[in-house]
């Protein structure tokens, strides 16, 4: 059995670096997650999402013009977090889900990339993390569900950033 316990969504890299704990106020919170990252993984749909480099910069920029413009990325790629790949069984089971739960590319509801997550989270026995809010009614249409609310339809564990702190008993 593989050791990670938890599937991070994009969101919680994007909105922690940005706005919740950024690494030049908060660095310990960066420092656990690499510390920590033998029980964490990222799908590779997801890392995608990441603060990606275009392939025009790739080609233009020097890789200190890179780190400048895309620190997430260099952070992620400098701390060995890696793309884990998804294979046939977790693409079936996040095709029948997109189907089950009517998806879109919306951005009220799950994305294909979240579906994947939660395939994944499924077939595996995770714990998804991610910073998107409990949806306590569910919305009359499926489209408009969120990762948390399918996660728990599909009996997959989803816990929040501060729950994952908890778990990993990280104090920042």
């Amino acid at each position: 059995m593989n050791q990670e316990h938890y599937c991070l969504d994009a969101n919680v890299f994007i909105t922690a670096w940005n706005h919740l704990y950024p690494i030049d106020v908060i660095p310990t919170f960066w420092a656990e997650l690499v510390a920590h990252k033998e029980k964490i993984l990222i799908i590779a749909p997801i890392f995608r999402e990441i603060d990606p480099i275009s392939s025009n910069d790739k080609s233009k920029l020097t890789s200190e013009e890179i780190a400048k413009k895309y620190p997430l990325r260099t952070w992620l790629l400098s701390s060995t977090f890696s793309a884990t790949q998804v294979d046939n069984k977790t693409n079936e089971l996040a095709l029948q889900l997109e189907f089950k739960y009517e998806i879109r590319e919306r951005k009220d509801g799950a994305s294909p990339n979240d579906i994947l997550l939660i395939a994944y989270a499924k077939l595996n026995n995770k714990t998804i993390v991610t910073l998107e809010k409990h949806q306590l009614q569910a919305p009359s249409e499926k489209y408009n569900y969120r990762i948390p609310l399918i996660a728990k339809s599909e009996n997959v564990r989803c816990i929040d950033v501060i729950e994952l702190l908890r778990e990993l008993q990280i104090e920042i």
